[in-house]
């Protein structure tokens, strides 16, 4: 019981200390300049001192972008070209101006910001596109065929052309048949087999399966994507 207790006791500061780590920090003055606050589990409270700031001018648009006069700050670190008379915070690490969209930023160069559209995100990672081009965070796609550009998940995009893998070409892959969510960290085409989005060139397609931990073909088995012997896949299954 009383160690019951000490667990619920403890879950109250351990939630505060995970929400102090994952937090984005805030601006605070300090002297005669603005510095970006933010915890950490090493080294307590740090401060990095924003450059070129004018104190006077500056302005929080939450606690991870701001604005003087003059410059735009993503957290602490001065974002050039940024028209700060109309920028906006979006959902972080988002924001936008009259010109262009930006990721933790990183300009996206969008062909128009009126036809930037969300398409789908988890946690800071988005997927995105316009009237031209497609986006995975700060990456461009300019491959795209945005008409039958689609995400499949959280790390894959597919068109008529290609299947995209956190914003890149996933070589060999077929659009069409391309199942990234079939057996977890395993994906597959009409063709080929990945591990990780790094193609099983060894894997036999037609016996290939998984079975909970067990990764196997007719051959024998896979662990962490590499074919390992019988002798190892047995000490494998012994320590589990």
């Amino acid at each position: 019981m009383r160690r019951i207790i000490n667990i619920l006791w403890a879950l109250p500061v351990l939630v505060l200390l995970m929400s102090a780590c994952n937090s984005d920090g805030e601006y605070v003055k300090q002297g005669n300049t603005i510095c970006h606050s933010y915890w950490t589990f090493s080294f307590g409270t740090m401060y990095d001192t924003l450059p070129q700031v004018n104190p006077s001018t500056f302005k929080s648009l939450g606690n991870w972008l701001g604005h003087d006069g003059r410059h735009a700050y993503f957290k602490a670190r001065l974002v050039p070209g940024v028209d700060v008379a109309s920028m906006k915070a979006d959902k972080y690490p988002l924001f936008h101006d009259k010109n262009d969209y930006y990721y933790k930023g990183v300009p996206l160069h969008v062909s128009h910001v009126d036809a930037f559209v969300i398409l789908k995100r988890n946690e800071d990672d988005i997927w995105a596109k316009d009237n031209k081009w497609a986006y995975y965070d700060s990456i461009r796609i300019n491959t795209v065929d945005v008409k039958s550009f689609t995400v499949k998940c959280w790390n894959t995009a597919v068109d008529s052309k290609y299947v995209y893998r956190f914003g890149k070409i996933l070589p060999l892959a077929d659009p069409l048949t391309y199942d990234e969510e079939w057996e977890g960290l395993y994906s597959r085409d009409k063709s080929h087999i990945w591990y990780c989005g790094e193609l099983l060139e060894d894997a036999d397609y037609a016996t290939f399966e998984v079975n909970g931990n067990e990764v196997r073909d007719k051959h024998g088995h896979f662990h962490n994507g590499k074919r390992i012997s019988e002798q190892e896949w047995q000490q494998i299954k012994d320590n589990d």
